[in-house]
């Protein structure tokens, strides 16, 4: 059995032919040390030509120790190679670079390249290479095809990086516009995860019912276990998850509830993190729930307004589809927009 061994790679993004190399490296060595090589201009080009966001290294690192956390032989650390010659130029600065990322000396090299196996020999000349499965006969898949065609190479994706590759799709609106309801059905129809309004129960768990005594503590509390509870669902998304209102609405409803807006709230404002919005407006019946306020439906109008100014001064504007009509009409063009960024095809 090897000492130190070193499994290294890009990641971009890590999946699970890389899980099973990184397995079965680790049942053959004491310590087996996980290399992310990053250069951070190469980086942003390939995931720019792919239509991705920039795949950092810190995410990179994040999701594979997340994959290796409770197996202590296992460690993930990053090597930079910014300022070394792109591959297969500059092996003599990586090796030396490669050297001080893993300074307890390596054993031995598992790579799946017959192409790393002279050049490692050369430079590490004391060091065994262990060449597995190069022709992928496993998981026969790369990170360059994954990254070209995300939604249907899902399945090897690991499950710590989906969140950052499923689609995000933000349904909001004021009272009574069926958020909820919509929310659950789309997230039932496509088999995944939600998330629920936290201000809808906020009052009832925290403060007796009483709407009268919310304080500036409370919208802040609000916007940070929306944001905690968004995290989790997207922990468990397949492939897009729906999140029912944001902290556009907590600032919204600061505004309502307290006279003014609410600048802690606002720093969780991110229209980055969604794809699309499904803004729903006020033209079905309203419903009392013993919560609701505003069922005037010129007062409902005007709200709808202010929320929606909102949404487009905090910069949602691209993303914003107004979906109207009856409930039917609601689902089925929240549908064929979701159908549409998930590349499905109409049956």
């Amino acid at each position: 059995m090897y000492q130190t061994g070193v499994y290294f790679g890009r990641f971009c993004p890590p999946h699970r032919g890389h899980l099973y190399q990184i397995i079965r490296a680790s049942t053959l060595c004491e310590k087996l040390v996980v290399v992310i090589s990053d250069n951070r201009d190469q980086t942003e080009k390939i995931c720019r030509e792919d239509g991705l966001p920039v795949i950092t290294y810190q995410l990179r690192k994040q999701w594979l120790t997340q994959q290796v956390q409770d197996m202590a032989h296992i460690e993930v650390r990053v090597l930079d190679e910014t300022d070394i010659a792109e591959y297969p130029n500059g092996w003599e600065d990586w090796a030396r670079k490669m050297k001080n990322v893993v300074p307890e000396g390596i054993s031995a090299f598992f790579v799946g390249d017959q192409d790393y196996d002279q050049p490692l020999r050369q430079f590490f000349p004391s060091s065994a290479i262990e060449l597995f499965d190069p022709s992928r006969s496993r998981y026969p898949i790369s990170a360059t095809e994954i990254r070209k065609d995300i939604l249907n190479q899902w399945h090897y994706i690991l499950g710590p990086a989906r969140p950052f590759f499923s689609k995000k799709i933000l349904i909001a609106g004021t009272e009574s516009c069926g958020k909820t309801t919509l929310t659950k059905c789309l997230a039932k129809l496509y088999n995944t995860s939600w998330s629920e309004e936290v201000g809808r129960y906020y009052a009832q768990q925290y403060l007796g019912g009483d709407e009268t005594i919310y304080t500036d503590e409370d919208f802040n509390r609000m916007a940070y276990l929306q944001a905690e509870q968004d995290y989790h669902a997207m922990r468990t998304a397949n492939k897009v998850c729906f999140f029912d209102t944001d902290a556009v609405v907590t600032d919204y409803y600061s505004e309502l509830y307290m006279g003014h807006r609410n600048k802690l709230v606002e720093a969780f404002i991110s229209p980055e993190k969604y794809d699309v919005l499904l803004y729903l407006s006020p033209d079905v019946k309203w419903v009392a729930d013993g919560q609701r306020l505003n069922g005037d439906q010129e007062r409902r109008e005007a709200l709808n307004g202010r929320l929606l100014d909102m949404y487009r001064e905090f910069g949602f504007g691209d993303r914003i589809r107004v979906i109207r009509g009856d409930y039917t009409q609601r689902l089925t063009a929240s549908i064929a927009i979701v159908d549409g960024l998930l590349n499905l095809k109409k049956n």
